[in-house]
């Protein structure tokens, strides 16, 4: 078996953590991941809006412009304010990821319909978007988690909790919930006791040929 796979074991599925990792490092790796998936999920939105504002000029005239001027507006000034942690950005932002999720999930929708019909080329794009709408809504359960609203308004301290010798603090990749862990015991059978999601992926036990238990 090549590598330690303990090593591997990483803090909420954030690639390159290890267990020497603070809480509130880990939340400052996601909230720049999350930050990223909203910058582009807002340009995604900003160019639907531009689409549908350029559709309705010939009837609006001028007017139509607010259908796009208006969300990017708002879009700009959340990624900026959720960026920096302003905290009236917090559900903003996670409002604009779950428009953006249904969104792609709607042409997820629409491209499966093609590859129904034959359109054997519109798998691609159907997958894409069907990854897209999976990503953003992992990034808007994020917000209703207790952990990341605390690690978005202060410093996550570490909690004073009483570790095993091997044991490290980690936190579920679904939902965010700490956890007491042993790296070099896990297997993909673990699940977190929170929401029941598999703690080890499907990725990281083929690459170390774990067995299910």
């Amino acid at each position: 078996m090549a590598g330690s796979r303990g090593d591997d074991i990483v803090l909420a599925g954030s690639g390159g953590q290890r267990a020497s990792a603070t809480l509130s490092a880990l939340f400052d790796q996601t909230h720049r991941s999350t930050s990223l998936i909203l910058a582009i999920d807002s340009i995604i939105i900003v160019l639907i809006s531009q689409q549908i504002s350029a559709a309705l000029q010939p009837i609006l005239g001028s007017a139509a412009m607010v259908l796009w001027v208006v969300p990017l507006f708002i879009c700009v000034m959340t990624w900026f304010s959720y960026r920096s942690r302003r905290k009236w950005a917090y559900w903003p932002a996670a409002a604009i990821l779950a428009i953006a999720s249904v969104i792609f999930f709607l042409l997820f929708l629409q491209y499966l319909y093609f590859v129904i019909s034959g359109l054997v080329g519109g798998l691609l794009f159907m997958l894409i978007m069907g990854y897209a709408s999976y990503s953003s809504f992992q990034r808007v359960r994020y917000h209703f988690s207790p952990l990341y609203r605390q690690g978005y308004t202060t410093f996550i301290s570490t909690p004073e909790v009483e570790l095993e010798d091997g044991e490290m603090l980690a936190a579920c990749p679904n939902c965010m919930a700490v956890l007491a862990i042993r790296p070099d015991l896990l297997s993909p059978s673990d699940t977190c006791p929170h929401c029941k999601s598999p703690l080890v992926s499907k990725e990281l036990a083929q690459r170390h040929g774990w067995e299910e238990e």
